[in-house]
């Protein structure tokens, strides 16, 4: 981060209200000094959600969603941090332009392209030629406002028309491959896309990245032609109509997958924003990263076919491993959610979305369909799926309820079942495996345990240091020699942080972090981890004196293991020094 940014980004955020301006996306109630209202970050139901006008910063305390001003708008809007600090300064009307960075430099001359090409498909549907397919789209539902919203365009008849145009502005064949638009044949180069609706495929942040040309008045064994992968366009990075399903979606509290662009085009139309649909039946973790990033419920719609079915059990499957709340509507009657709408009206799709299943009632209804469960071994066979269904799941409700079910329906023994649960994939050999495991077991769980004793006082020792000057020349004088970890690097970055301000403030740094994503990243967990309100040097030499000692009793134990298995006489010697030197130390600090 720059000084230029960085002092543009504390200009605006000094004009910038945090209350005023959440209020325009969130309800908020004032409650004392702070103020409070249902978090938009996951399925909230209770104001979860504080917002404090004195520090800047906004805090969920059920989901841990926390930040300052942009951070809230960036992860509100599914925007990037630069747009999130533009719409800021816009709306307390201060000046702030965004620079382009070397990855959208070097891309910007292919996004420029496409957008060419967009306009020559949008352009080309107005036009005389274009009444044909206008109709179509017409009858089918998709409105004016429809096309306008999803950029809908036309490719032309004419074999080379879009070749043509691009050539005229002296951009070259090769950038028109390298997108995906151009092809080679006997008679010379060719437009790909040729007498096609052409539905623009756009990137999370909205930019046109590829097309899917699907045709309207002929035949062809190709329904759909889609843009192949090329340089911008990643098809396991995107979902369709995300960039507009982001902010509804976390305004409604949950998002609807499908399938094909023309189900979310028509889900859309009846006033469902928030979907979005896969361009296919699997998910990319890149996907699952883009819906887990809005924490609202998912609802997922795949079409009424075996492959449909088989998607809504695999997407069930990653996103329920994710712990990503899930629902599934299976419909009925009709291929997709497209024709089901035209054919049963929106009434009766809405109420599908409204009362989904959930993902182990949708599991069960399919893993029973074509069983004989009469029969010992199809019975165990269903038993068994139920069983490893639920045993990637980190839900103890979902667990107990399941074997429950289980229990009452097949009067089965519940500790066989709990145990198929937890030793599902465990295989005991021998007659001492269960101590060995047992033994290895009770010492993980204390290193486990001295760990997370070790993490939580250097969390709270961060936090310190983030809110409170003194408590940050306090760290400082003490020189603590901190081991290699996450949080050493957070520590690192505020230190470098208060050596170029000469003073701590709270709300700037976390703006500050956001120029190192791994810093950022554990900055955030820090402050979701840590609850403190008032801060004080004395509370502050505490934890650090706590550090101070497990940091020195790790190196005792450490200092130890090597003398065990040190051979040289005087190497050993040495080492029982160093451990005598600590000890002695702890014991003049009053640390023993």
């Amino acid at each position: 981060m720059n000084d230029k940014n960085s002092s543009d980004f504390k200009r605006i955020q000094n004009r910038a209200d945090i209350v005023e301006i959440v209020k325009t996306y969130v309800p908020l109630e004032s409650h004392g000094k702070n103020y409070f209202g249902v978090c938009p970050f996951h399925d909230d139901h209770s104001p979860s959600m504080s917002v404090s006008p004195e520090k800047q910063i906004y805090k969920c305390f059920v989901c841990g969603a926390t930040g300052n001003i942009f951070n809230f708008v960036e992860n509100f809007l599914g925007v990037t941090f630069l747009e999130a600090v533009k719409i800021v300064a816009d709306k307390v009307g201060e000046n702030f332009t965004i620079k382009e960075n070397k990855e959208d430099t070097r891309n910007k001359k292919y996004y420029d392209i496409m957008n060419l090409a967009t306009l020559l498909y949008q352009n080309n549907l107005r036009t005389p030629e274009g009444a044909e397919a206008r109709e179509y789209l017409h009858k089918r539902g998709i409105t004016d406002e429809i096309i306008k919203d999803f950029s809908i365009g036309l490719a032309p008849r004419q074999a080379d028309m879009l070749y043509k145009l691009l050539s005229s502005k002296n951009i070259s064949k090769k950038d028109m491959d390298d997108l995906g638009l151009i092809a080679e044949g006997e008679n010379g180069t060719y437009d790909l896309f040729r007498n096609r609706i052409m539905f623009p495929l756009k990137s999370p942040t909205g930019k046109v990245n590829g097309y899917s040309g699907r045709i309207y008045n002929t035949t062809s064994n190709s329904k759909y032609i889609n843009t192949r992968e090329t340089v911008i366009f990643k098809k396991r990075e995107n979902l369709f109509n995300y960039h507009l399903a982001a902010p509804a979606a976390r305004q409604e509290k949950f998002i609807v997958i499908c399938e094909g662009q023309m189900d979310a085009i028509r889900i859309y139309s009846v006033g469902i924003k928030n979907v979005v649909a896969t361009m296919g039946t699997a998910l990319a973790k890149e996907q699952v990263a883009l819906l887990k990033k809005l924490g609202v419920k998912v609802i997922v719609v795949m079409d009424n076919d075996s492959a449909g079915e088989m998607a809504s059990i695999s997407i069930g499957q990653t996103l329920t491993k994710e712990g990503i709340d899930l629902g599934i509507v299976r419909l009925t009657g009709k291929k997709d959610p497209d024709e089901y709408i035209i054919t049963y009206g929106v009434d009766a799709f809405k109420d599908n979305i409204k009362h989904p299943m959930s993902y182990p009632e949708f599991m069960e209804i399919t893993l029973r369909k074509n069983r004989n469960l009469a029969n010992p071994t199809e019975l165990s066979a269903y038993i068994n799926d139920m069983i490893n269904m639920i045993s990637d799941s980190n839900d103890d409700i979902l667990i107990e309820v399941t074997i429950n079910k289980l229990v009452d329906e097949f009067h089965l023994d519940k500790e066989l079942l709990k145990s198929r649960v937890k030793n599902k994939s465990v295989e005991i050999t021998v007659d001492v495996a269960p101590k060995i495991q047992q033994n290895s077991t009770e010492i993980g769980d204390k290193q486990a345990k001295q760990s997370n004793k070790f993490n939580r006082a250097f969390k709270t020792m961060l936090y310190y240091m983030m809110n409170d000057t003194d408590c940050m020349r306090l760290f400082l004088h003490y020189q603590l020699n901190l081991p290699k970890c996450k949080y050493r690097l957070v520590s690192n970055n505020l230190i470098y942080y208060f050596e170029l301000n000469r003073s701590i403030d709270f709300a700037d740094y976390l703006t500050f972090s956001e120029d190192y994503e791994e810093v950022s990243e554990v900055v955030k967990e820090i402050i979701r981890d840590v609850h403190v309100d008032e801060f004080s040097t004395k509370d502050m030499e505490a934890v650090i004196k706590i550090m101070k000692t497990m940091i020195d009793n790790e190196k005792i134990r450490e200092l130890k293991e090597e003398m065990k298995n040190e051979l040289d006489v005087n190497r050993k010697k040495r080492l029982f020094e160093n451990i005598i030197e600590i000890k002695k130390g702890c014991v003049e600090n009053g640390r023993n």
